[in-house]
């Protein structure tokens, strides 16, 4: 469990503070590294990552045969 300093409720749920960027976020959207609590945002930043999807265009319309 963080620190009381380190907890805020300006989600509107009790979680913590990220460490990199500030923000408020939840336990759920937590990520642990390094013993510190940080957002996706500053997890991407920090392993340099990017998402394993590949977007691509999907057609409006499913023709069947």
């Amino acid at each position: 469990m963080p620190e009381a300093n380190k907890l805020s409720t300006a989600t509107g749920q009790l979680g913590p503070i990220c460490s990199i960027t500030g923000k408020p976020i939840t336990f759920s959207e937590a990520i642990v590294v390094d013993d510190q609590y940080v957002c996706y945002e500053a997890y991407v930043e920090i392993m340099g990552n990017n998402s394993a999807t590949d977007s691509r265009e999907v057609p409006d319309k499913l023709l069947m045969d």
